[in-house]
């Protein structure tokens, strides 16, 4: 099954469309039509508000996408779907304030490198010439009063316990000036954030935060997609937003490390249902991103990368701030919001949140009753909620006894984030190790802890046979169709047929059921990236980047793309039949079909006409040469290696993998790989 497609029209786009509507949706944030409401609240009056208009166009693509991601359904739940309805194909088009610049390779690929990975979809933007653009007056609410002090940092407050410890920090402890960005999804939330701001207020004896209230919504629209993997990124788009008015060049996300690293706890969380928000990959595509847009260096960065929710919540209480844990809100479950019991207690945040505040001994600035799903003596309905807790439960149980050998063959998906982390890989498989070490210890404290206070129950078995607490001290419970495993004397799952993840010094690549292990090396990271993403076209300069994440003025890999003449037929082929939609579209009178084909073709001819191509192929730039040359030959010397020590996995990777200036791993049958 295909993933499925919609094509977002926006703005001045979506003027005149006349054609099929459907897979089509209109979004304008200004003029005549308007349905996406896009408002920044409380502006300090002291900002500036002559900033480029390559930013207010970050803003309007950031809460455009945001949208596009609510609007369009990812497909069942099932676990069985999540390869196909669960990744979707998003095509845009956006008229912008300046196309030239959103038109780069530099700029689109890094915006389509982050979104792909923040979301797992797959993600096509055509940029036009906007010709009567809103200025940003049009989306902003200024305060009464300009704040005294300028702000020196600029911190992402979404009013939840992670981001509370991040500003507590910022803001009481270190007593820096901040300016702080709320994204308000819900109205249901603003009593809430409106007190914990108060209580943040009065509780520094520094500068006193500035608050900007976001709001981006759509009319008339009831959310259809709850995970809304973009939302990170329009966070993000509106704090640089916000930075560039403040004079400032960096923001900072505070999400602790468990959840930014996104290790998957069961077949439930993977892919864009783990959210990605704060993945060191993610903040290295921003960084790289809004570095381009603004035009120098711009810093993105992540406070609690190397702390647990439990670790967070030791600080706030140890800083006598304790009170303010009951007015954050971490819940996903925004729909089920109550006042009485803001919290769900099934989402995986809510689980997360409560493990943190009991393993602190916390529980008197948080009573359960404020949770609508009592945590550990509950039963749990059979679906999603039971397997979420009895994974993340049984995974923090082999977690606590796992030596970092037992841990990378686990979790090969942990070097993923090794190249973004800025230390060598066997430091960054310490560190992350440590991380959820503590983690596990600090959630399985919190089992022994109530097993111990609830011991006569458990061994009555007068507790609900699917609560935590029987899941894990009852070693035959009295359940069914539990995904998971109980913890108690569980039996080890079988281990993937397919997996390819770095271990320490070593790269694991596991191949109908075959184990064998390779040397470090750059061409395995390529291998690593092509694999994660079959069928995806990777340049040169992409592959390159990926393994070299923080060098800069890598050759670009649009414009020089090499012109071999197997690339030559493919945009002479292209063009041709963009020809045939366009007169199909013509003669079918469907004008945006005809727009879209149109403007395909026009980039296409504007890149055969930079690169001076007119049915010969291209003489090649030294420097990409260069470039093609030493990624092609880490690839075929990989394959080479692999095929001499497992002859079957080389000769499959071999014959799926294409090479040249665009790499693609393409199999007739893609296998099951773990990563």
């Amino acid at each position: 099954m295909n993933p499925p497609e919609m094509l977002f029209l926006c703005n001045e786009a979506a003027a005149g469309h006349t054609g099929s509507s459907a897979g089509v949706t209109k979004l304008r944030t200004a003029g005549s039509g308007k349905n996406v409401r896009l408002e920044l609240d409380e502006v300090g009056r002291q900002l500036n508000r002559n900033i480029a208009p390559a930013l207010i166009d970050l803003v309007e693509i950031a809460s455009l996408v945001y949208i596009a991601d609510q609007v369009q359904h990812r497909g069942a739940d099932e676990v069985e779907n999540m390869g196909a309805t669960w990744r979707r194909r998003m095509r845009f088009e956006i008229p912008v304030r300046v196309p030239s610049l959103w038109r780069t390779a530099e700029i689109s690929d890094s915006l389509v490198e982050l979104l792909s990975f923040l979301s797992e979809d797959e993600y096509d933007f055509t940029f036009t010439q906007y010709k009567h653009p809103p200025a940003l007056d049009a989306y902003l609410s200024f305060g009464k009063l300009a704040a005294e002090t300028p702000p020196e940092t600029v911190v992402l407050f979404s009013g939840g316990l992670d981001s509370l410890g991040g500003v507590l920090e910022e803001v009481v402890r270190d007593k820096r000036s901040a300016l702080l960005i709320t994204h308000e999804p819900t109205t249901k939330l603003r009593g809430r954030h409106r007190t914990l701001r108060s209580m943040v207020a009065n509780a520094t004896d520094g500068p006193v935060p500035q608050f900007i209230t976001v709001r981006v919504n759509k009319k008339d629209q009831k959310e259809r997609e709850y995970t809304q993997r973009a939302r990170s990124f329009l966070y993000a788009s509106l704090a640089v937003a916000a930075a560039r008015m403040a004079d400032l060049n960096a923001i900072r996300f505070f999400e602790n490390g468990v959840v930014s690293l996104n290790l998957p706890v069961s077949p439930q969380v993977v892919g864009s249902r783990a959210t990605r928000t704060t993945h060191p990959r993610v903040l290295a595509c921003m960084r790289r991103l809004f570095s381009s847009i603004t035009g120098g260096e711009f810093t993105v960065n992540n406070g609690f990368l190397w702390k647990t929710k439990s670790d967070i919540v030791a600080d706030i209480v140890k800083g006598g701030q304790g009170s303010m844990i009951e007015w954050s809100t971490s819940c996903t479950h925004t729909w089920t919001y109550r006042k009485d019991k803001p919290h769900c207690g099934i989402c995986s945040q809510c689980i997360d949140r409560r493990f943190a505040v009991l393993a602190n001994n916390a529980g008197q600035f948080e009573p359960a009753e404020k949770y609508r799903h009592h945590l550990l003596t509950e039963a749990r309905d059979e679906g999603e909620s039971r397997i979420m807790l009895a994974s993340y439960l049984e995974t923090a149980q082999q977690v606590a006894d796992m030596d970092i050998t037992a841990f990378c063959n686990r979790f090969g998906e942990a070097a993923r984030a090794f190249p973004y982390l800025g230390m060598p890989p066997d430091d960054a498989a310490n560190s992350i190790f440590d991380l959820y070490k503590r983690h596990a210890r600090q959630v399985m404290s919190v089992i022994e802890a109530e097993g111990k206070a609830h011991m006569s129950e458990i061994r009555k078995r007068s507790l609900p046979p699917t609560c935590a607490l029987r899941l894990v001290h009852d070693p035959n419970p009295n359940t069914t169709n539990i995904v998971a495993p109980s913890v108690s004397g569980s039996v080890a799952p079988a281990p993937p047929s397919h997996q390819l993840a770095q271990e320490g010094q070593a790269w694991l690549l596991r191949f109908e059921g075959i184990d064998k292990r390779f040397e470090l090396s750059v061409g395995m990271v390529y291998l690593h990236a092509m694999l994660s993403m079959p069928n995806k076209s990777f340049t040169v300069a992409e592959l390159y980047s990926i393994a070299r994440p923080h060098m800069k003025n890598i050759p670009s890999a649009r414009s020089e793309a090499a012109f071999d003449e197997k690339a030559a037929r493919a945009y002479w082929q292209r063009l041709t039949e963009l020809d045939a939609e366009i007169a199909a579209a013509e003669k079918g009178q469907d004008t945006t079909a005809m727009r879209v084909a149109e403007n395909e073709k026009a980039r296409l001819l504007t890149e055969l006409k930079a690169a001076r191509f007119a049915g010969r192929p291209k003489i090649e730039s030294a420097d990409h040469k260069r470039l093609r040359d030493r990624v092609r030959n880490a690839v075929d010397r990989t394959i080479k290696i692999i095929k001499k020590y497992h002859s079957s996995a080389g000769a499959h990777l071999d014959e799926a993998i294409s090479r040249g200036s665009v790499m693609t791993y393409a199999p007739a049958e893609i296998p099951p790989w773990i990563f």
